[in-house]
């Protein structure tokens, strides 16, 4: 498992075991999202790539002003550095849009002098739009480790004078174990970031539910039931330990569709009250969209059934209240087993898309679907779920 990471073997494991034994890997109920907390304003961004600005730009404009959204991050990877232009921030600056400047250090390439022109250009004519510069660590070599050390140092030394905040380091899958070492790495060198950005992307593999089998050594997912929701929250706990109190979540698209586990690990991420702002990708977003233009400002009350073979998390605010719903393990559930009748006739349900469908029709299948209320109506579930293996006690009662 640690070839790859060679130059990382003594000082990792040695930073792995003293953070297993630490009391951060310790709290109870972390695989659970928090209930009762408020979802920001701002939380949502969009995620722009060099494609994305060259060939629909009026379209991301359109999107942003369309939904709202007022963060941006533009990815540029280290190997394409010459196709980025400032120029195109242009048709967006008019949305009153922020951006954070990303660069993706794909491979081991000296690209120090190309990265620092870039950053002078573009500081040049648009400083007052850059609210953060980034820098996304993806190779684990010792070459890599000092390209990003080199990077870093100067991109740091540069937003400080300019009064712009660094992001960072991104780490694909977000190891805590990886995370805690890169931080402990730059605090020595005093060059903390002032934002932890994470890469979530590799976790829309799988579902986003399931507690992980290994966790660095095997077994020790499960022993500690380390899930995405409490990984987010051990993230959190490393984070707040160096003094870093912005996270900030990433999706890209590694394809060319947003799957049902994309939109069930958004529902979660945006539950889990661990995230400042996630940015989600451009291309093929129209149910994505839907929760943008729904969950912020919301608060997320809880998940209703605790362990169980389906997922049911409840956001409202002071005009609706919405159940995000969905089964696991390919399992197809009727909503009538559990939803008195009435209540699924005074929603409106919307598919993964955002579209309304049919409430004669609809399923809970492993794709979410959205049930919708006005925000002061009383939503109760049968008493004992029919046809359903779920321990009662583990359901939480809705106010």
């Amino acid at each position: 498992m640690f070839k790859k990471f060679s130059f990382f073997n003594h000082a990792f494991l040695r930073n792995a075991c003293l953070l297993i034994l630490s009391p951060k890997l310790f709290f109870n109920h972390g695989h659970i999202p928090p209930k009762n907390h408020k979802i920001p304003n701002r939380f949502f961004g969009l995620s722009l790539t060099i494609e994305d600005l060259i060939e629909d730009p009026i379209g991301a404009v359109e999107m942003c002003r369309q939904h709202k959204i007022r963060d941006v991050t533009l990815l540029i990877p280290s190997n394409r550095i010459s196709e980025f232009s400032a120029t195109f921030m242009d048709d967006l600056i008019g949305n009153d849009i922020k951006f954070n400047l990303k660069l993706v250090l794909i491979n081991e390439e000296d690209i120090y002098l190309e990265w620092r022109e870039l950053l002078d250009l573009t500081l040049l004519g648009y400083q007052a739009h850059i609210a953060s510069i980034e820098i996304e660590m993806t190779s684990f070599t010792r070459k890599a480790l000092h390209m990003f050390l080199n990077i870093w140092t100067m991109t740091f030394n540069i937003a400080r004078l300019k009064k712009i905040k660094v992001a960072g380091p991104s780490i694909p899958s977000f190891s805590p174990f990886f995370n805690d070492m890169v931080f402990k790495l730059l605090k020595d060198k005093y060059q903390l970031p002032d934002i932890h950005t994470i890469n979530l992307t590799n976790e829309m593999d799988k579902e986003p539910e399931l507690i992980y089998s290994n966790f660095l050594i095997p077994k020790l997912g499960k022993l500690f039931r380390f899930n995405l929701i409490k990984k987010l929250a051990l993230i959190q706990r490393i984070a707040e330990s160096f003094n870093i109190k912005t996270i900030y979540g990433t999706i890209e698209l590694k394809r060319h569709e947003i799957t049902s586990y994309t939109l069930r690990a958004i529902s979660l991420l945006t539950a889990s009250g661990r995230l400042t702002k996630l940015y989600v990708p451009y291309k093929n977003a129209e149910g994505i969209l839907f929760l943008v233009d729904r969950m912020e400002g919301m608060t997320y009350l809880g998940s209703l059934f605790h362990d169980a073979s389906f997922e049911i998390h409840h956001f409202k605010n002071e005009r609706e209240q919405m159940h995000a719903i969905w089964a696991r393990d390919d399992k197809t559930l009727n909503p009538e087993n559990f939803y008195h009748i009435e209540d699924i006739f005074s929603a409106k349900i919307f598919d993964s898309h955002g579209d309304i469908i049919d409430r004669n029709e609809f399923k809970i299948t492993d794709t979410p679907i959205y049930l919708v209320w006005r925000s002061m109506n009383p939503i109760t579930f049968i008493d004992t779920p029919k046809a359903l293996d779920i321990n009662v006690a583990n359901i939480m009662a809705l106010s």
